[in-house]
């Protein structure tokens, strides 16, 4: 689809509601496919001190019978108040399955839970971040609460573009506080990850990152109290790219980032349903180690010098104390032949900017 159509595509937003409760609303976009991400999305924001919260929307990229099976098995676990199923409106249910791009599946999900939304603010959380201080979301929605904010992020946006260009107060989508109003003041394309321009230079805006730029920076800011989270950054993005490469037959898929192998360990650190054919399995992915697997290769030197930064936010997840034993159990097993391979160990441990 080229521009004018997505413009038509999502031209307007459906009717606001009359009123709206003081608050956030979470809302957790999560691929149909890979239920793990399902079960900690959840997780994570069950865990959660509950100020402020005024309900938790589950919003599937293709939402299906077994995914609706899936989320009504983990609500039987959910205590964290009111949480519902948003679903994409069909014509968008045939674009998230048959143009496999993780950005349009993103907006689109994004775009459908402003709509949903009941509260004033609303939080986009990321489904491969791990929030490990209870108390985050609370205190997140009080940096923001009363106060003519339209955002608030946690991060600097990654693209070093908008600080060379005067827009430094862009910040990063994850775990971002927003006003609902301020999110419909634009038109729904216009948060959908483009090319675009902003004061006549032209970029390529990722999602909800030109609204940002057309804001007054002064209305938009960073959250800077204590808090802590692992987060592994563009995990479904990657999975997408490897789902791609399976359906168009090319050679084994260079998971440069060892994203795959993390969502193997994380399915089965969860116990999650993912078959083989979704994900490869562990001893599929050791193969890889050597080009021996026909799905996934970690040869190169690109994997070898990002191995230490995914290992260390694995190492982070794993002693964060928010995992049960089982589970911890679970990842240190199935990361030890990869540790073995690349020479890993704890001792070195580099630091990581959150």
């Amino acid at each position: 689809m080229n521009a004018t159509l997505w413009k038509l595509f999502r031209s307007s937003w459906q009717k606001a509601p009359a009123a709206r409760s003081p608050g956030y609303s979470v809302l957790l976009a999560v691929p149909a496919d890979l239920p793990v991400f399902l079960k900690i999305a959840m997780g994570t924001i069950n865990a959660q001190q509950n100020a402020g919260l005024v309900e938790t929307l589950v919003i599937p990229d293709s939402p299906s019978p077994e995914f609706e099976a899936a989320y009504e098995r983990a609500k039987e676990d959910w205590t964290n108040g009111p949480i519902r199923l948003v679903k994409l409106r069909t014509l968008e249910r045939f674009v998230t399955k048959h143009i496999n791009s993780p950005h349009t599946n993103h907006w689109l999900q994004m775009t459908n839970g402003v709509e949903a939304a009941a509260s004033t603010h609303a939080l986009l959380h990321d489904a491969d971040l791990f929030i490990t201080d209870k108390n985050f979301l609370a205190g997140h929605y009080a940096a923001i609460a009363g106060k003519d904010l339209a955002c608030l992020g946690i991060n600097p946006v990654w693209d070093k573009w908008y600080a060379e260009n005067g827009l430094s107060h862009v910040t990063a989508t994850w775990e971002l506080m927003f006003s609902v109003d301020w999110a419909r003041s634009f038109k729904p394309w216009m948060h959908r990850g483009h090319n675009g321009v902003v004061a006549g230079k032209a970029h390529e805006f990722d999602t909800m990152l030109l609204p940002q730029s057309l804001t007054e920076p002064k209305r938009i800011s960073r959250h800077q109290g204590d808090w802590g989270f692992v987060h592994f950054n563009y995990v479904i993005c990657t999975f997408r790219w490897f789902q791609e490469n399976e359906k168009l037959c090319k050679p084994a898929y260079q998971d440069e980032y060892w994203r795959i192998l993390l969502v193997r360990l994380l399915v089965d650190a969860y116990e999650s349903t993912e078959t083989e054919a979704t994900v490869p399995t562990l001893a599929d992915l050791q193969k890889a180690l050597t080009g021996q697997s026909k799905r996934v290769d970690y040869r190169g030197e690109a994997a070898a010098k990002n191995y230490d930064e995914f290992r260390t936010k694995l190492q982070q997840l794993i002693d964060s104390g928010i995992l049960d034993d089982r589970k911890i159990r679970v990842l240190r097993e199935g990361i030890a032949p990869f540790d073995a391979a690349t020479g890993w160990n704890k001792e070195r441990l580099p630091k990581l900017v959150a």
